[in-house]
């Protein structure tokens, strides 16, 4: 009896030191990171989601505070870019990508182990390091005045130290245009291999306006997510952006859905999609989109393919192939406007949002990212202006660093 009474004693003790001890305790995915279980680095098995989660980007894992303790600040600033949403993904074996939240993806996927302790600590988000709208801040050069540009927005951005060095017009709202299937391309890439394979469904193609680009893929047709990448950057091919949405996801409705989620997550709180292709009334700032160009350019195979003034697609079911080549020339060595600075760039036009353009060029190994909207006419002067001013903020930012 008393040797009862003896144990019962010291559980009530254990339990109420546990009570008191919040960092000693391991914590679970879901306590530290909201609904979502990351990707460990370098392992390059993909992250499986439960339903109800998504991982918004491929965040630098840091180790958040080396103290071996996670703090409720650190839960915080977790929580803050990890968004919960109904999307489920998985990587099927033959290749071909199964859109998320399918039967097939709830069927198959298995769930990352819950990280304790050190791995906790390791695979948290270093908030400090990540590409978010938060942790930019306006930069003040002093050797040189910002250039004026005809163009009604622009913003000038330094992805690596994370420093405005120049922008218009912050906070209107314009539509991006093409410029929005850098967030499609984006997402994609968190989701899918580039030699991903993705089938063309009806919903893809139909309903598109007779004026919009294309790569004419059809029902039952395949193409990799490199070579819809590719049409989407080059030509802006309507249909190639709708079949990458379904590809990922269930539907195009829900991909827009992710694409929003994935704005609010990065902090662009001025930015709204209607559509992955940017055909639709979307909406956006130029500082928004220097985000999402910066988090794009992360990802070498994006740059390369950014890169490209023509693309040659293999044949389809109603076509041969398809030569496509870009109306942006700066991207073209033949032509008067070509830019050598530009390491990649997408170019994008509609009636309603007229030119928009959003380049990147690498400086002293940092990511220099100009977006100008609803440019007539002097979207390359505004750029190739920008750009040799951010070379000069580069250079006096990195003297003072």
């Amino acid at each position: 009896m008393n040797l009862l009474k003896l144990n019962i004693l010291v559980l009530v003790i254990i339990m109420a030191f546990s009570a008191n001890t919040f960092a000693d305790e391991p914590l679970s995915s879901t306590e530290l990171y909201g609904p979502a279980a990351f990707e460990q680095r370098p392992s390059t098995i993909a992250a499986n989601l439960p339903e109800g989660a998504a991982v918004l980007s491929d965040y630098d894992f840091n180790q958040v505070n080396g103290t071996g303790q996670i703090t409720s600040g650190d839960i915080a600033a977790i929580k803050q870019i990890v968004i919960a949403n109904p999307t489920t993904t998985v990587s099927s074996n033959n290749n071909v990508a199964t859109p998320v939240g399918s039967p097939v993806a709830q069927v198959t996927q298995q769930l990352a182990p819950p990280l304790t302790g050190t791995e906790a600590y390791t695979a948290g988000v270093n908030l400090a390091n990540n590409i978010h709208l938060a942790n930019f801040t306006a930069k003040t050069i002093n050797t040189a005045k910002v250039p004026e540009t005809a163009a009604p927005t622009y913003a000038l951005i330094n992805a690596n130290t994370r420093h405005i060095y120049a922008v218009k017009n912050q906070t209107v709202k314009y539509n991006p245009s093409g410029l929005t299937n850098l967030m499609t391309a984006y997402i994609a890439t968190q989701y899918l291999r580039m030699d991903s394979v993705l089938k063309v469904n009806r919903t893809a193609v139909q309903g598109i306006d007779k004026d919009a680009s294309i790569a004419a893929l059809d029902v039952g047709d395949t193409i990799t997510l490199k070579d819809a990448l590719a049409s989407m950057f080059v030509k802006g091919c309507v249909d190639s952006a709708n079949v990458v949405a379904e590809n990922v996801s269930n539907s195009i409705e829900e991909f827009i859905n992710l694409m929003n989620v994935t704005a609010t997550s990065l902090g662009l709180t001025n930015t709204h999609f209607v559509d992955p292709s940017g055909i639709g009334k979307n909406e956006s700032t130029a500082l928004d989109m220097s985000i999402i160009m910066a988090k794009v350019c992360e990802n070498p195979e994006l740059v390369k393919l950014l890169s490209l003034h023509e693309y040659e697609l293999p044949a389809a079911k109603r076509r041969e192939k398809l030569h496509l080549w870009s109306k942006n020339t700066q991207l073209n060595k033949d032509n008067s406007t070509y830019n050598a600075d530009v390491a990649a760039s997408r170019l994008a036009f509609t009636n309603a949002s007229k030119w928009c353009i959003s380049s990147m060029m690498s400086y002293y190994n940092n990511n220099i990212i100009v977006v100008v909207l609803k440019a007539e006419g002097t979207q390359f002067g505004d750029t190739k202006k920008l750009l040799e001013f951010g070379k000069i903020a580069t250079t006096e930012d990195l003297a003072v660093h």
